[in-house]
């Protein structure tokens, strides 16, 4: 089986990524709205845990969000140049 890999393939990775992140946060913030409205009309010792348990994810968010940014960004910036440098070298000596 052959394996295949371009530059165009590293950044699509990388734009998904991006586009990934940028949807989770997104649900993020849907959910704790939800999660804040449940809790505010349906006082109980649950919905007081899960709204705290909740927060406690929602605050790790932003760090999650960022750690994929950078995945994406290094893609871009360090693995597809590195592989056009790789393959313009593999194609010098097979041509050589």
């Amino acid at each position: 089986m052959a394996f295949t890999f371009t530059t165009a393939d590293c950044q699509t990775a990388a734009s998904n990524l991006t586009s990934s992140a940028s949807n989770f946060g997104s649900l993020i913030e849907t959910m704790g709205e939800l999660i804040n409205s449940v809790s505010n009309n349906y006082q109980s010792d649950a919905s007081q845990t899960i709204a705290e348990s909740f927060r406690k994810v929602k605050e790790v968010g932003p760090q999650f969000q960022e750690a994929v940014n950078n995945c994406a960004k290094y893609l871009v910036e360090t693995v597809a140049p590195a592989y056009e440098k790789l393959e313009a070298t593999a194609k010098s000596k097979i041509e050589g």
